[in-house]
């Protein structure tokens, strides 16, 4: 099984990024490398992107947000926690 992700980011003046939001639901839709970023606002980004639920850090999606001013290690863990929230 799959996870779409969807991530709400803004991004300080010192243009460190922070996560305020993260949602996920199974899909059918098949797992990719690609980050599919949209800004909302000035600093706002909004991120999707769709991964196997037994990622991993190897997963190179996540290596996408330094772009943003993200940690990888952090969003990974984020979505890790989201999905046990939505699996439970």
């Amino acid at each position: 099984m799959n996870i779409a992700f969807q991530i709400e980011a803004l991004t300080n003046s010192d243009g460190t990024g922070e996560i305020v939001h993260i949602d996920c639901d199974p899909t059918a839709e098949a797992g990719e490398a690609t980050l599919d970023a949209t800004e909302i606002d000035s600093g706002a980004w909004e991120f999707r992107f769709v991964v196997s639920d037994d990622f991993d850090d190897a997963e190179s999606v996540f290596r996408g947000f330094v772009r943003y001013g993200l940690d990888p290690e952090n969003v990974r863990d984020g979505c890790r926690n989201a999905m046990t929230t939505v699996m439970s």
